[in-house]
């Protein structure tokens, strides 16, 4: 990874997780932090939002919040092909994360747990002008407890 990315911690853990999905790499060697850069063929992780969740029992310490992200795909998407290419990786990669779910292979926190993993919403997020690139989104949930 680029020495010049910086992330928090959670993000780069989530990252260093999704690097673990082989396809990914058919598509960039990084996902950036934040912001896509200006080139095609790019990922890049941005976090959306925080929201507290409710404790399971009355008595349990620490909090429990679920950490939202979005995964921008920037690809060519100049015909139909591509752009269905597209949202059909972003669909096996909605697979991944539901199966990743299912085995509770989950990133690895620094004192804090990742409980449950999903994702939402694989669309076309924005077209330029020509049509030529898209970016697509897919946002990402992760139910995390910390604070023990």
């Amino acid at each position: 990874m680029d020495e010049n990315i910086v992330m928090d911690k959670i993000t780069q853990a989530i990252n260093d997780w999704l690097l673990k999905y082989e396809p990914i790499k058919e598509i960039a060697e990084e996902i950036h932090a934040e912001e896509l850069p200006d080139d095609v063929d790019v990922l890049a992780l941005q976090r959306s939002g925080v929201e507290n969740l409710s404790l399971q029992y009355i008595g349990q310490k620490g909090w429990y919040r679920q950490y939202q992200y979005v995964l921008l795909l920037k690809s060519n998407s100049e015909d139909d092909l591509q752009r269905l290419h597209n949202l059909d990786w972003l669909d096996d990669l909605s697979d991944w994360i539901d199966e990743q779910n299912r085995l509770r292979n989950y990133p690895i926190l620094e004192n804090k747990i990742v409980k449950q993993i999903s994702c939402a919403n694989a669309l076309t997020f924005e077209t330029n002008e020509d049509g030529s690139i898209s970016v697509y989104y897919l946002q990402l949930y992760f139910n995390i407890k910390g604070g023990f």
